[in-house]
């Protein structure tokens, strides 16, 4: 059976996490429709994990925050439910400690940017994004070229965005007291013409 026929009709948040626990596929939720994500690159793949080798994440432990990345659902009512799978996710709040399926508090979220979803998640997902009370940072990374936008969330609520373009530039995010250089971030990516 397809997956567009499959998940033809609309669905309650309640029932795409119960079809998410057994499919063989991540999915993500939009108003009740239940949508296929695709396959990520070796780039992608790389990026993601350069990062967390970069990210501190026992002291992330020590400050009571968790870091996900790639197969955790973060729920998004901004205005209309949505289950999305970030490249990263980290929260610090303890509701999201107890459920072991979504995070609904993020602090922050990193995107690694492919051709295909590049203009959402610079638009339609960070509008969505900045809805999030807790969200203080949001981060995209290009898999193409030294590239990566930084938005962080001030406390008049306004956001500031700031961008990144040279290996010794360093990435510095405040809510989870981390630094990287672009220079780490990118080892052993092959930049390809897009």
């Amino acid at each position: 059976m397809s997956l567009a026929r499959k998940y033809s009709k609309r669905y309650s948040f309640e029932e795409y996490i119960a079809i998410e626990q057994t499919s063989e596929v991540r999915n993500e939720f939009h108003d009740g429709m239940i949508i296929p994500v695709e396959a990520t690159t070796k780039n992608h793949n790389t990026i993601v994990t350069n990062f967390l080798l970069n990210a501190n994440i026992p002291q992330l432990r020590k400050n009571g925050c968790r870091l996900f990345h790639e197969n955790v659902i973060t729920e998004v009512d901004a205005p209309k439910k949505k289950g999305v799978y970030p490249d990263i996710v980290v929260t610090c709040h303890e509701d999201d400690k107890l459920d072991t399926l979504v995070v609904r508090h993020p602090e922050l979220i990193v995107e690694v940017l492919s051709n295909s979803t590049a203009k959402y998640d610079k638009t339609g997902k960070f509008f969505k994004y900045q809805r999030i009370a807790s969200l203080k940072q949001y981060v995209l990374i290009s898999q193409y070229a030294c590239a990566v936008e930084f938005y962080q969330k001030m406390q008049n609520g306004k956001w500031v965005y700031t961008a990144l373009s040279q290996m010794e530039d360093i990435l510095e995010i405040p809510c989870i007291n981390v630094a990287i250089p672009l220079s780490e971030l990118y080892i052993d990516i092959q930049f390809e013409d897009i």
